[in-house]
């Protein structure tokens, strides 16, 4: 470490240009920190302007970013001992900062290259400029600008391709571009200086002697300037000129984000450092952001290419007009700030800054703020919230990114003036809620997973009349698919006002079939009575390229997509299409299976539906063999993988005498056999019942029935049929060599269970989801699904769910507990068996039988 003085963790140095280096004391903090932020002051700044604002980077960023703050107007002279890893810039005098806006720039450009020459592990940049200083910095990053490489190389690799597809400034990566209360439209009438208070003769009284003030520099602000007959410089400043990339340089960022004062600012109008016309002034409410209170409107705004609007309709002359399109042809985050309750009001120009510590803390959320939502190394912008999902391995860490975002969360929610949230506590979820994936853990064990809660946000991203959303299911049937679309629909209309709504018909291929339907609340009125799907469904007719160019087509920006595990990974390649066309939709998954497998969640809709349907065949089974001499019944229920319903129905049910799943192994013959343990029960009782899932001991039907290796459309391969086999086997066996008459009884109720609608409890459930995955894309979330985390919801990663498939863990308290309850054999050898060799002999199987297309 450099040596230097060292206060509260924090070391500086001054250098021998005048500036002072500022970093963390800590060693490894300071050798990994390689995001250099340049913060620019204004005319007549200090070197303590920022002073303030740089100690709070290195404080909370200590390890990623050093800070070189620039003075744009700084006598050379006065030395402060400005203490962080802050390079304060001496080079711009009081008189040469008058020079104007290109020649501050061009001795900011000069310093910048020195501090990169300086500090060879330097990879990413940051500006972040006060008033005057967001000019300044605007035409450094023109002329710092270097071009994307083109190489002449055959094939090259994609991340060779990538590499040299952005330009550099300084020949590094371009991050964060952020204004403070910065005069972009100039301040040259259409009360764009404040304190002229819109008075049309101070306006041109200003404009004709502000060079006698503030020289070019001010001939520039109120672009009056005509230097050899060339446009205003901020004109020339919206588009490259020869050398000069200053469009390119700001395209290249990011992020690009304007901080404004929406009042009280004497100096910098909102309307020219919000890059807006008048009649665009958003209204704003007070805060409600505990952490940031003078926090008052946040508005992303996409890139436009319109041309300029006629200054009839614009209220603002012609330059104006043209300066705001050409700013507005890269997208900016605008955020309104108001002191209006603050006893530093008067002062907004410089409480926005934090410019002197005891005068100005006021500002200090804004400075909190910009830092808080500041990309740093190795992150992407927080675009569309990306979920392939905020995952946090630590609560003190940071969320490892997986879902994305959007962009920028910037409109009101419309719950907050909803009649239904009205009595509600606290209606929105922080950003800080997160659920964790393990609830029982051990002294000194790792904090784990968390996933972000879902909930309605404060702020979300897409306003209601821009909405287009879509829905479809796929897979197979499942009871409370028509509730989940249903609570999609109105929880869009009624708490959000979204109108256009479609439904896909008939699973992924409805895509690119243009099948589809217009849905509102009124069609979905009393579809949850009804079983199946109202939007019929399919297996397989995944093609993302056709799925995503109808997604771009049709103009949507919201995919509710609802199904199993392929569905699922499905979602996930749509997802990713999306994300690299840069298109702004919002791809969320409703996980869908019967067979309750999806990892992650608790459990899946219409489980307890089915568990519930099953106790009905199982109950029938019961009544037949129990009316009969030497009863035997088999019911079959779903469970191809996973033997969760036979599990759940078998213990729900009580009058099961033994359960047969796909994750435990089983016998027939010899000792502990399923032969000897139904004879023993014959004997004791008269009559038995087996419930055997679906995919339940394969391996075993294989070897006496020829194999076909067929799969499904959705990529399942198709299973023997366990249920015919076993009674059979167990007739023969009885009838041929025990001499035993059987009576046995084979139910099927698998068709039933699908087909029905979804009881009381999984219709609660589907509305919980629904309004979640409704909350979580109206937020700007995607490539994410919905479900419950230990009993709160949350938002995963879809990557997240489909990485495995839940099973019934053998060594677990529920197996055990059916055990004890049905009293059955183990089923194992002890001479060459134990527990974890049955586990890893189901996971092997389950391996082998997974899921290899969509």
């Amino acid at each position: 470490m450099e040596n230097g003085t060292v206060e509260d963790g924090v070391c500086s140095k001054e250098s021998v240009n005048g500036s002072h280096d500022v970093w963390s004391c800590k060693n490894s903090d300071s050798s990994s920190a390689d995001h250099l932020v340049v913060m620019v002051h204004g005319i007549l700044g200090s070197a303590t302007d920022w002073k303030f604002g740089a100690e709070q980077f290195v404080k909370r960023l200590p390890d990623k970013v050093f800070v070189h703050c620039i003075i744009a107007a700084f006598n050379y002279h006065s030395r402060n001992q400005f203490q962080r890893k802050a390079f304060g810039s001496e080079r711009n005098t009081s008189t040469l900062s008058l020079d104007g806006v290109d020649v501050m720039g061009q001795r900011l450009v000069q310093e910048v290259l020195e501090v990169i020459q300086r500090k060879p592990n330097l990879r990413k940049i940051s500006f972040v400029g006060h008033s005057v200083g967001g000019l300044v910095a605007r035409y450094a990053i023109g002329r710092l600008y270097k071009p994307p490489r083109v190489e002449n190389v055959d094939n090259p690799s994609a991340e060779t391709r990538e590499k040299n597809s952005c330009g550099k400034i300084g020949d590094l990566e371009a991050m964060n571009f952020i204004t403070v209360a910065t005069p972009h439209l100039g301040s040259r009438g259409n009360k764009q200086v404040p304190f002229l208070f819109g008075v049309p003769a101070f306006e041109k009284l200003a404009n004709a002697v502000i060079h006698l003030i503030f020289r070019r520099t001010g001939r520039h602000l109120f672009l009056n300037d005509n230097d050899e007959g060339k446009p205003p410089l901020l004109r020339c400043m919206i588009e490259d000129h020869g050398e000069n990339y200053f469009m390119s340089a700001l395209h290249t960022f990011k992020r690009r984000v304007a901080y404004s004062n929406v009042g009280y600012d004497h100096i910098v109008g909102w309307r020219t450092s919000s890059i807006r016309r008048d009649s665009e002034l958003p209204k704003w409410e007070d805060s409600l952001h505990e952490k940031y209170p003078h926090i008052v409107h946040e508005e992303h705004c996409k890139a436009c290419d319109a041309e300029p609007n006629s200054m009839e309709d614009s209220g603002s002359d012609k330059l104006e007009e043209e300066l705001v399109t050409g700013l507005s042809r890269v997208s900016w985050e605008k955020i309104g700030v108001s002191f209006h309750s603050s006893r530093q009001r008067l002062a907004a120009h410089s409480v926005i800054q934090v410019k002197d510590e005891a005068m100005h803390i006021d500002g200090a959320d804004v400075i909190h703020h910009i830092i808080d939502h500041f990309l740093t190394p190795n992150e992407t912008p927080e675009r569309l919230l990306d979920f392939d999902a905020f995952l946090q391995k630590e609560i003190a860490g940071s969320f490892t990114r997986g879902m994305l975002f959007l962009f920028f969360q910037s409109y009101p929610n419309p719950l907050q003036k909803s009649q239904a949230y009205a009595v509600v506590k606290k209606t929105f979820v922080s950003p800080e809620d997160v659920v964790t994936q393990r609830i029982v853990i051990q002294k000194d064990s790792p904090r784990g997973v968390h996933f972000r809660r879902a909930g309605p946000r404060e702020k979300v991203y897409f306003k209601p009349e821009d909405v287009c959303a879509c829905i479809v299911t796929c897979g197979g049937l499942c009871p409370g698919i028509n509730t989940v679309i249903r609570e999609i629909v109105c929880g869009l209309n009624y708490m959000y006002g979204v109108d256009n709504i479609l439904g896909i018909e008939g699973g992924y291929r409805g895509f690119y079939s243009k099948n589809t339907m217009t849905l509102n609340p009124k069609v979905v009125n009393d579809i949850h009575k009804r079983g199946g799907t109202f939007l019929r469904t399919s297996r397989g007719g995944h093609d993302t390229h056709k799925i995503v160019d109808n997604i771009e087509d049709r103009g949507i920006n919201q995919v509710y997509i609802v199904g199993g595990d392929g569905t699922q990974k499905g979602a996930a390649l749509i997802y990713k299409e999306v994300e690299k066309r840069g298109l702004q939709v919002a791809v969320a998954g409703i996980p869908k299976t019967i067979d309750n497998d999806i990892a992650v969640i608790d459990k899946s809709f219409g489980f307890d539906t089915a568990v519930e349907e099953a106790q009905r065949a199982i109950n029938a089974a019961h009544v037949e063999v129990e009316s009969a001499e030497n009863g035997v019944g088999i019911v079959k229920l779903m469970g191809r993988y996973s033997g969760f319903i036979a599990m759940y129905a078998t213990l729900a049910s009580r009058d099961v005498d033994c359960c047969l799943i796909p994750e435990s192994p089983f016998y027939l013959e010899g000792q502990g056999g399923l032969f000897e343990f139904i004879e023993q029960r014959l004997k004791e009782n008269g009559h038995l019942v087996i419930v055997v899932a679906e995919g339940a001991g394969q391996d075993y039907v294989a070897q006496s029935t020829p194999a076909v290796d067929e799969k499904d459309a959705s990529g399942n391969r198709l299973l023997l049929d366990i249920g015919h086999w076993l009674t059979q086997k167990i007739k023969d066996h009885f009838t041929n060599i025990q001499k035993m008459t059987i009576n046995m009884k084979y139910i099927d109720p698998t068709y039933m269970i699908r087909a029905i609608p979804s009881n009381a409890s999984d219709n609660i459930y589907c509305t919980l989801l629904a309004q979640s995955a409704v909350h979580g894309a109206m937020a700007g979330f995607t490539g994410f699904t919905v479900g419950p985390v230990n009993n709160r919801h949350a938002y995963i990663p879809i990557s997240h769910v489909t990485e495995t498939q839940k099973t019934v863990k053998l060594t677990d308290r529920m197996w055990a507990r059916l055990l004890a309850s049905t009293n059955q054999p183990i089923f194992l050898h002890s001479s060459d068996k134990s527990q974890d060799s049955v586990d890893n002999e189901a996971n092997e199987t389950i391996d082998n039988m997974k899921i290899t297309s969509i």
